[in-house]
């Protein structure tokens, strides 16, 4: 819209001048993986492995990667130690995951609320309650129906400073207060409302016609005396929840509101009818998974199959991943290769282009772990194993978490080529001969020299043309870039001048790339014929040259 200035002159601003690339992420990492803690089958974004630790609990004992060992927090060590920064984590669980419960009961051993862990897992096993007097009032707040006729608790403090009744009135929209007065008779004039402390029951007067109707809603809140109360404690490590609940279904609705650590179900119980049956006392703290009939041990679901792995695989489709990978698990199994490649093939038809990375087996065969049959430019393999230690020594699956963290870490145009590992050891150091046979079988593979050091950079594709991991990922940097400056442009008019400013926006964004070194150079043009401009289209044809990585020095020496 033209603006006045001064009569008779107008200025008229056009933002296209204004456009630039957004930026582009390089490095955000998605993982898919067992875990003993943590939500399952949803996105967890990490940037630490404090963060990890926290949300998807310890790793289990390695006994030699044939037992379901859980592969998500241990691949996630791999990916942190060697740069990754910021991490979408997954995890996914077998029909065996359950979360440790425990059943509370009263003092007639009549079964009450469950709670149950927040997550499935074994970790929940280590949770631990103590049920005791209470040394306070409990607060209730409860809504009833208009016309309800007492309390849902038998007990009620008088003249709390918490006590009070509201009524939201369905005909006016209106919230009325009411003066309580207890333990009155009934309809006693000098109140609007009466509580008997013993009964719970409630009166309401004729007063001004403040009657609720049956329509409406009353909101109460009172206080329980501590002699029919009882104070709950929830250990789990250094953490403490401490609850003062009137009942069973109190605490049940208190921890679902606020609790970190369990959750509860009020109609998860043998006898439905709970309310002012007092808990049972626990002398010392009980752990979760233990103790009573009907608790459940917590189980992690570590042995997830393809199709859990897949599932996780389609959550981490809409985000902005650069780099995926399937924890602990390896090229051998061809059903987790099937669900990579297609999720890799997925996300670059909805223009979430990405690159995956999968490891070897166990084997220290040179000849085997270059026997593989992967063949794609999104698709990165690696070996060997890891070893750290004389007793543990893992698959090439968290070799391959090391080379994503690297990866990460890197710029697009930096190749990981002769970069080191942060490992402690390799299961297997290779010889020359066989170096030499991995590389030209397409294997991203790990050296002794000097500390641990990736030979060559290299996917799994057979076109030499995307050969090297830095093309494939110069290249899916310069379509974000595009995408990114041709995106504020839809809605706009489709003119010359319009397509000229895009023109101008996508060329300061690869004229970047050049300067920063990941182009060599490149050719760009932005066109619309007549009927592309009427039907709102504009065609964007660019040609880059990517820079290209030195894979080895020939040394020629003459000496006389």
């Amino acid at each position: 819209m033209a603006e006045v200035i001064l009569p008779g002159t107008y200025i008229t601003v056009r933002d296209e001048a204004l456009i630039s690339a957004g930026r582009v992420s390089t490095g955000n990492i998605g993982i898919v993986g067992t875990a003993n803690k943590g939500p399952v089958n949803k996105v967890t974004i990490l940037s630490s492995f404090t963060e990890a630790r926290e949300a998807f609990g310890e790793a289990d004992a390695w006994a030699g990667g044939s037992s379901n060992e859980l592969t998500l927090i241990r691949a996630l060590e791999q990916i942190f130690h060697n740069g990754g920064r910021t991490v979408y984590a997954v995890r996914v669980a077998g029909a065996s995951a359950d979360s440790a419960a425990y059943q509370i009961r009263d003092g007639g051993n009549a079964a009450l609320s469950l709670l149950k862990a927040k997550t499935p897992g074994t970790w929940g096993n280590s949770l631990q309650i103590q049920i005791a007097n209470a040394t306070s009032n409990a607060l209730i707040s409860e809504q009833l129906a208009g016309n309800a006729a007492g309390l849902s608790r038998t007990k009620v403090v008088a003249n709390a400073g918490q006590n009070s009744i509201q009524v939201h009135q369905t005909s006016t929209g209106k919230v009325l207060s009411y003066k309580i007065v207890y333990n009155v008779a009934p309809n006693d004039t000098k109140a609007e409302v009466e509580i008997n402390t013993t009964s719970g029951a409630l009166t309401f007067t004729a007063l001004v016609g403040f009657v609720p109707a049956p329509s409406d809603t009353i909101i109460a809140r009172y206080e329980v005396p501590a002699a029919n109360s009882k104070k709950v404690d929830l250990y789990y490590g250094n953490s403490r929840e401490s609850y003062t609940a009137a009942d069973s279904a109190h605490l049940a609705a208190q921890i679902n509101q606020r609790s970190g650590l369990v959750f509860a179900n009020p109609n998860d119980v043998t006898n439905a009818t709970f309310y002012n049956v007092a808990m049972a006392n626990t002398a010392e703290k009980m752990l979760f998974g233990t103790g009573l009939n009907g608790n459940t041990s917590g189980a992690n679901g570590e042995a997830a199959n393809d199709s859990n792995y897949g599932a996780g695989l389609a959550l981490l489709e809409e985000d902005i991943i650069n780099i995926v990978t399937l924890a602990g698990q390896n090229a051998s199994n061809a059903l987790m290769v099937t669900q990579l490649q297609g999720h890799l093939n997925t996300t670059a038809e909805i223009k979430r282009e990405r690159m995956g990375v999968i490891g070897c087996d166990d084997s220290t065969d040179a000849s085997v772990i270059a026997g593989h049959s992967l063949n794609s430019d999104r698709l990165v393999f690696v070996g060997p194993g890891i070893k750290l230690s004389e007793t543990e020594v893992l698959t090439g699956a968290y070799t391959a978490a090391a080379v994503v963290g690297l990866m990460a870490s890197l710029p697009v145009q930096a190749s990981p080529t002769n970069k080191p590992l942060t490992v402690p050891g390799l299961s297997v150091n290779f010889s020359l001969p066989s170096l030499e046979k991995l590389v030209q079988n397409r294997v991203l593979t790990i050296e002794n020299r000097s500390g641990f050091r990736v030979v060559k950079g290299i996917t799994t594709a057979t076109n030499s043309a995307w050969h090297q991991i830095t093309t494939r990922r110069i290249v899916d940097y310069a379509i974000y870039g595009v995408r990114s400056g041709c995106n504020p442009y839809i809605g706009k008019l489709n003119n010359t001048r319009v397509r000229g400013a895009m023109k101008a926006t996508i060329d300061a964004f690869l004229t970047r790339m050049v300067e920063a070194e990941a182009l060599v150079s490149y050719e760009l043009d932005v066109s619309a014929t007549r009927a592309q401009e009427i039907a709102g289209e504009a065609i964007v044809t660019m040609t880059v040259r990517p820079t290209f990585s030195i894979d080895f020095i020939m040394v020629t020496m003459y000496l006389g």
